[in-house]
């Protein structure tokens, strides 16, 4: 039986691991790659793909190691690697202090209103790399997480969000009610998320069906458990709440984070607003 072998790692690296987040981290190169591990496999119906990946390793210079499939297990703790695994440099948040700022009606999207998703103290990769699937995909300008009490940009995120965290940029923010404020200041409509529909501290609550998109707007979702804190709910113009569909029972009434979200940005994209509607 042949042993193993012994993988040391680079210092300060990680292990990306499945097949959307390496070929995008490959393609994209944002961060620093070190190792692709492709699992030893003779035929079978990965095979193009693995060839493309070391392909794709080979142009940016990332040398290709052929190893078992433990090896790959042990790399990455039993994860779900489906015989691929990156060794990679961390992917940090980028910071609100050095981007460039884009106005209402700039080129970042075109002649469509803004829509920027923020993040208060999203703790679980699982439900942060849904949530950038999910922005990625509705066509979410911009996502800002709060830089404290916030998951990092781990590799369980990239595998949550399929590859999405590995294009799209997530900046971060430590004042999230000053950045709100500053952005309401500027003209932006800030909303954030209920889940009953009761007013909040005199901030009033609305169906998200009944929300009109006429303006660069933020929408701002909450913890897993608490929501959005008091300080950013009063940071708010409006909260959206999701109607059930049936009297629900206590302990099961409300949505996933990752869930809602999804419905709440559907819900506002879909109108598809343009200047001069």
């Amino acid at each position: 039986e042949r042993k193993a072998p012994a993988l040391e790692r680079t210092k300060g690296s990680e292990i990306v691991f499945g097949v959307a987040p390496c070929w995008l981290a490959l393609a994209r190169a944002r961060r620093a790659l070190f190792r692709l591990f492709l699992k030893e496999q003779r035929g079978g119906p990965g095979r193009p793909l693995r060839a493309e990946l070391a392909l794709q390793a080979a142009a940016r210079g990332v040398p290709v190691l052929h190893v078992p499939g433990r090896a790959l297990d042990t790399l990455c703790r039993g994860r779900p690697h489906q015989g691929v695994c990156l060794e990679a440099a961390p992917l940090p948040f980028r910071s609100l202090r050095d981007a460039e700022e884009p106005r209402p009606g700039d080129g970042e999207s075109g002649d469509r209103q803004l829509l920027w998703l923020v993040l208060e103290h999203i703790q679980d990769p699982m439900n942060l790399g849904a949530l950038l699937r999910s922005a990625y995909f509705l066509g979410v300008d911009r996502v800002v997480a709060t830089h404290s009490n916030s998951c990092p940009l781990t590799p369980t995120v990239s595998k949550a969000s399929a590859g999405a965290m590995e294009v799209f940029d997530v900046y971060s923010t430590d004042d999230l009610q000053g950045f709100l404020k500053a952005k309401s200041a500027e003209g932006w409509e800030v909303v954030g998320t209920a889940s009953r529909p009761e007013d909040v501290e005199g901030v009033p609550v609305i169906s998200c069906s009944e929300f009109r998109w006429d303006k660069p707007l933020i929408v701002v979702i909450g913890s897993e458990g608490q929501g959005l804190s008091l300080q950013t709910q009063l940071q708010c113009q409006q909260m959206l709440a999701i109607p059930p569909g049936r009297a629900l029972h206590p302990g099961i009434d409300s949505l996933n984070v990752s869930v809602a979200a999804g419905i709440l940005l559907h819900s506002i994209c879909s109108q598809k607003r343009r200047h001069g509607d």
